[in-house]
């Protein structure tokens, strides 16, 4: 890492900069997108900002979450990718704690460091990074619930059903 920001489904930067790769080398080919989980709502923020500029041709959006505030504060999204990537995350953050500690950055180290979900994970590294007071403020502006109508390509959302 070279700054105090780690992975949470606001980026849609990366998704943008791996687009930007890929199409520059392989300019003569018809790309489509497609995103699962976290990366659904990762892809369909950069499609609503991207519009009409992205190279991509459609995409396909496997069971986005929409509203982030809500995936994350009723049972957990998927309990087992929630563990697997607030585990992973505070792997990273262990790796790399220095770039997070110090007065004045107000990231609450040691509570991410004890996080048992993505949720609490983000209440106390990525809402910070972000300048975010409060972990609803992020995930309303982070998620995409609202996006879905500024979309300027086609796109294939599917859903899982949780109801059984």
């Amino acid at each position: 890492l070279t700054t105090a920001r780690l992975f949470t489904a606001a980026d849609s930067d990366d998704i943008c900069s791996a687009i930007q790769f890929i199409t520059k080398a392989r300019s003569w080919s018809t790309f489509m997108g497609v995103g699962w989980g976290y990366g659904a709502n990762m892809l369909t923020k950069y499609l609503a900002e991207a519009g009409e500029k992205t190279p991509l041709t459609a995409a396909t959006c496997i069971d986005n979450p929409f509203d982030l505030d809500e995936a994350t504060r009723t049972s957990p999204y998927n309990t087992t990718i929630d563990k697997k990537l607030t585990r992973g995350l505070i792997d990273i953050l262990k790796s790399n704690k220095e770039l997070f500690q110090g007065r004045g950055k107000g990231f609450h180290v040691e509570k991410a460091l004890l996080a048992e979900s993505v949720r609490d994970f983000e209440e106390a590294i990525s809402m910070i990074s972000y300048g975010f007071d409060t972990l609803e403020e992020f995930y309303s502006s982070s998620s995409t619930r609202s996006l879905v109508g500024r979309l300027k390509i086609p796109v294939l959302f599917i859903q899982i059903c949780r109801a059984f």
